[in-house]
């Protein structure tokens, strides 16, 4: 696929990543109230809850890599992260 048509197919693709980040988004923030209680309460952060969010930053950043063209690659629509997060005190 050539550059411009790629740069074209970034608007619609745009428009649908940005709806999707906006709902994960929202669910995050929610997320991270129940994490920030959970860690003061228990003293220690909830796994899942924290690899929801880390899946969620990690698949903004590779939209946001996307979006700026610093790569060609379509970014695959699943919070896989990057990283693992790191549990140890």
């Amino acid at each position: 696929m050539g550059e411009r048509t790629e740069a074209l197919l970034r608007i619609p693709l745009g428009l649908f990543y940005g709806i999707i980040l906006d709902v994960l988004g929202i669910a995050v923030v929610f997320v991270w109230i129940f994490n920030f209680f959970y860690t003061l309460i228990l003293g220690k952060r909830h796994k899942g809850v924290v690899e929801f969010m880390n899946g969620y930053v990690s698949l903004m950043y590779r939209v946001y890599r996307y979006m700026a063209f610093a790569t060609n690659e379509r970014p695959r629509l699943n919070l896989q992260p990057l990283e693992p997060c790191d549990f140890e005190m």
